[in-house]
């Protein structure tokens, strides 16, 4: 049977919340910093901003003066806004905000230093256009930023809690997870795990120097649970599916694939109900831990002159 949300929610609301500042570890986003030359540019664009989780970490290694520009298409994109303008106003930051489209960005030709998204480019429909529009905003020499991410590989991390589940009980995992994502492509929502392809994609746009780092944070998991990051991580948890919206849900990423999908779907809901219960009591034991690694891709190019 489907299940509708209850909850009205905007594209990427689940991830405006404490858990996404816990995504960077600040040696590596110095280390990044210098390896980009962070502090020669000054006017950065924030694509698919949200609530500028990841400008508002950049920002502090801009040269000044500094102006920090954002774009969402979220349903509730300005949530927050009055908060966000206060913070870089605190910090002598030149600040503005605009709803629009990241396909057709209303900015003109060679305006920025630095454009950059965050987990934009996997909830796209057409992510290379989005590279262009970056592109074309972007001055000759500046540097475009992007941090996406691999998500199908959270379908074969192991806890203590699965570390001896039976081999096909792991591939039904991957599965579902792969349809999923297939699914959601197909329905012309992203797709999730598109970090892989960026570079590539940064190449055939033109851009030069193309590089590619992996982040360095893990948020491991082991009792009792207590520091900010960890609590972060399981009120996060508790939100449930963060990729379903308002408008679609797994079933309808499923239901895409066509009925033997369907099927799955239906009989792995069924067989697996007991998953989230059994890492909770495990949790309550102080019996769950986990390295808590991710893939996210840190990809950079640069605007030939």
């Amino acid at each position: 049977m489907r299940t509708k949300n209850i909850k009205r929610k905007g594209h990427s609301e689940d991830f405006f919340g404490e858990y996404r500042d816990f995504w960077w570890n600040e040696g590596f986003l110095n280390l990044l910093a210098k390896r980009l030359q962070l502090h020669a540019h000054f006017n950065l664009l924030d694509v698919g901003c949200g609530q500028c989780h990841w400008s508002r970490l950049l920002v502090n290694y801009l040269g000044s003066p500094a102006k920090v520009s954002g774009i969402d298409n979220d349903k509730k994109w300005a949530k927050g806004e009055t908060e966000l303008r206060h913070y870089f106003e605190s910090k002598g930051i030149d600040f503005d905000l605009k709803k629009g489209d990241a396909h057709v960005l209303p900015y003109e030709d060679e305006t920025f230093d630095i454009v950059t998204c965050q987990t934009l480019l996997i909830h796209v429909q057409h992510p290379r256009t989005v590279i262009d529009e970056m592109k074309r905003v972007l001055k000759p020499g500046g540097t475009i930023l992007c941090v996406e991410p691999n998500n199908l590989v959270q379908s074969l991390t192991q806890s203590s809690v699965s570390a001896n589940d039976p081999v096909d009980e792991v591939l039904d995992h991957v599965k579902y997870a792969l349809i999923f994502e297939r699914g959601k492509k197909k329905l012309g929502l992203g797709d999730n795990s598109l970090g892989d392809l960026v570079p590539g994609f940064l190449a055939q746009a033109g851009f030069d120097q193309v590089e590619v780092r992996l982040s360095d944070k893990a948020i491991a998991m082991y009792p009792p649970y207590n520091t900010d990051e960890q609590i972060a991580t399981m009120k996060q948890w508790q939100n449930g599916n963060t990729w379903s919206n308002e408008e679609f849900s797994d079933y309808d990423y499923f239901r895409a694939m066509g009925q033997e999908s369907l099927e799955f779907f239906e009989k792995y809901k069924r067989k697996y109900a007991h998953l989230g219960e059994r890492m909770l009591r495990n949790i309550d034991a102080n019996k769950y831990h986990s390295a808590g690694g991710a893939m996210m891709y840190v990809i950079s190019g640069t605007k030939p002159l």
